[in-house]
């Protein structure tokens, strides 16, 4: 869910002291501080996860359904098997790790913020084959090399500064197997909706008085085919939607910001 449907501002009533708003940069200046900061309660998890699903305040049943329709195509584009070990990282309150599990073998999910770690073990609880980690620092350290089939990064990579980013893909391709598959997620800047997002980014951070750390960054379709092939990736053209504007989608959006995604389904080159 894009910044712009996401933001809401959150103030205590009756005289009390302002809290931070959500997607403040009173929440903190690392990654750490401020996720931490937006999940100190449910609302605000969700409100950081997903926005409004579907338009509407967030709730356990319309963040599951959402949380289905993403799924339902990340898990054909990658080709999600029973037997499969996935890594999802960036993995929030659990939206898509309720729906994942129960089609493979084991979900693994890391955040850097133990709080959305927390929220996630409450929504999973009862789900034996997932398993959440607090990531302290932007690496996969805590894994070794090839141990997943797939690695998965939806709405996480558009929160990173560039730098992070591809650090993030070249663990990504220590940790899968030669054989694995990986789905990355981007917002693009060449189109509208992705150019409005990046206007959002600069007003805010002036009316903010610096940059928030938790602000969308863009990229445009040449950035992401050099950071997937740097890292030691090889492009699935035929699953992949990088054009350079709009995507030709073979399925169905679950909701209108897909329109400025770019997808990279790829592996780990040879």
């Amino acid at each position: 869910m894009s910044l712009l449907n996401r933001l809401r501002k959150s103030r205590r009533k009756n005289g009390e002291i302002n809290k931070p708003e959500f997607f403040s940069k009173e929440l903190g200046e690392t990654y750490e501080e401020f996720w931490d900061g937006m999940a100190q309660s449910v609302e605000g998890a969700y409100m950081g996860v997903a926005g409004k699903p579907f338009g509407e305040t967030a709730t356990e049943e319309n963040l599951d359904e959402h949380g289905r329709q993403t799924v339902e195509v990340i898990s054909k584009k990658i080709e999600l098997k029973p037997d499969d070990v996935v890594l999802e990282i960036g993995a929030g309150v659990g939206r898509l790790a309720k729906v994942i599990a129960p089609l493979v073998r084991e979900y693994h999910g890391t955040d850097i913020s133990r709080n959305m770690i927390d929220h996630a073990r409450r929504r999973c609880a009862g789900i034996n084959n997932t398993f959440f980690y607090h990531a302290a620092t932007s690496d996969l350290s805590l894994f070794p090399s090839s141990k997943f089939d797939a690695v998965i990064f939806q709405v996480v990579l558009i929160h990173l500064d560039r730098e992070d980013t591809f650090h993030y893909l070249e663990e990504a391709r220590r940790v899968l197997k030669p054989e694995g598959r990986m789905w990355a997620q981007f917002y693009n800047l060449l189109h509208h909706g992705g150019w409005e997002e990046f206007r959002f980014a600069v007003n805010h951070g002036i009316e903010q008085g610096g940059k928030v750390r938790g602000r969308v960054q863009c990229y445009t379709h040449l950035e992401v085919r050099k950071f997937i092939e740097e890292a030691g990736f090889a492009i699935d053209e035929t699953k992949s939607h990088l054009e350079s504007v709009k995507q030709n989608f073979d399925f169905p959006i679950p909701d209108l910001d897909w329109e400025y995604y770019l997808i990279a389904v790829a592996k780990p080159k040879s």
